[in-house]
């Protein structure tokens, strides 16, 4: 088995230094993975992310057609964007087809995937491929994420990827929803873990076993939070256990981590209380900073404040949701 990796720390790795790299940091990145023959880039976003906005974002939070002209030429990797449909409107990829990018991801929450069709149907009009990132899988149960996969299967996307946005799946978990992906939508499946749970790489093989063919990862597993599944641990696995193949050179790709860890990453990235109980209580890691600081304000605990959150399933950060689950805990009623 030859799994397709494809690299996002260009996209994802933008939460942890709002999107700004250096035209020598995007050169150095886009050209030691693809030496590393990495099977797809993905450079940035086009239009920004939709879970973290900003004012202050760099170059890769929009790929604009000036930054993705001056992406160094790959010889092996496939150059990829990814839209957000809430945020990117479909007039903002109508460049694309004159840059270097062939692949456009498309990802939306579990309760805006009926908008994902038409970005399908616009990108393969635009002679590019489409691939569709479904968020928050962990917020899907088997019904929900059967309906989901019937919507996606009716404009036929080239891949369609399922995100633990949360951290918060196990193995099992991953295998229940990637058995039912496959199954169901009739395209290659791909997986992207978050590490919240130290169980990134467990359920990347999970996920594999199951009949996933794509993995997403980043290089010292850089994205918000914990992060994802490093570049060069899943190349390094995908190396050493005879199941599998990989053309990846793992010293170039580890060349590259080297880069991102001593010239890019502005902190190393751990696995602390913030990170697990995001995973644990399955919410977004930007909410920990508000329970904590809105639990002490009621008096509460902060673990049990995001139990609740977690449970209650909010489609949005702010803090009005968690001040709201914070009274009705202080008044005993049920959230």
């Amino acid at each position: 088995m030859k799994p397709v990796l494809l690299d996002c720390t260009l996209r994802d790795g933008g939460n942890q230094n709002d999107w700004h790299f250096t035209e020598t940091d995007v050169r150095t990145i886009v050209s030691t993975l693809d030496r590393a023959r990495v099977d797809v880039i993905e450079v940035g976003y086009r239009g920004g992310s939709g879970s973290r906005s900003s004012d202050t974002a760099g170059p890769s939070a929009h790929s604009s057609p000036e930054y993705l002209a001056a992406l160094p030429e790959t010889s092996h990797a496939d150059l990829a964007v990814m839209v957000v449909p809430t945020v990117c409107p479909l007039s903002a990829l109508e460049d694309l087809p004159d840059s270097p990018v062939s692949m456009v991801r498309i990802a939306a929450y579990p309760w805006d995937v009926e908008r994902v069709p038409e970005y399908v149907r616009a990108v393969r009009d635009l002679g590019l491929r489409p691939g569709v990132n479904l968020m928050a899988v962990s917020y899907a149960g088997p019904e929900e994420l059967a309906r989901i996969a019937r919507t996606v299967r009716s404009e036929a996307p080239d891949l369609l990827y399922m995100a633990d946005s949360f951290g918060a799946l196990t193995p099992d978990g991953v295998r229940e929803r990637v058995a039912l992906l496959t199954e169901t939508v009739g395209v290659p499946v791909g997986v992207h873990m978050h590490n919240n749970l130290g169980l990134a790489a467990a359920n990347a093989l999970a996920a594999l076993d199951a009949g996933a063919a794509w993995l997403d990862a980043s290089l010292c597993a850089m994205a918000r939070g914990a992060g994802n599944l490093a570049t060069e641990q899943a190349a390094a696995f995908l190396t050493a256990w005879p199941k599998y193949e990989t053309h990846t050179d793992l010293s170039a790709l580890c060349e590259a981590s080297e880069y991102v860890a001593e010239q890019v990453l502005p902190r190393p990235m751990t696995v602390r209380r913030a990170e697990i109980a995001a995973g644990v209580n399955d919410h977004h890691f930007y909410f920990q900073d508000r329970i904590d600081k809105i639990s002490a304000e009621h008096g509460l605990d902060a673990w049990a404040v995001g139990r609740r959150l977690g449970a209650a399933r909010p489609r949005k950060v702010s803090d009005e949701t968690v001040a709201d689950i914070c009274a009705r805990l202080t008044t005993g009623e049920s959230v």
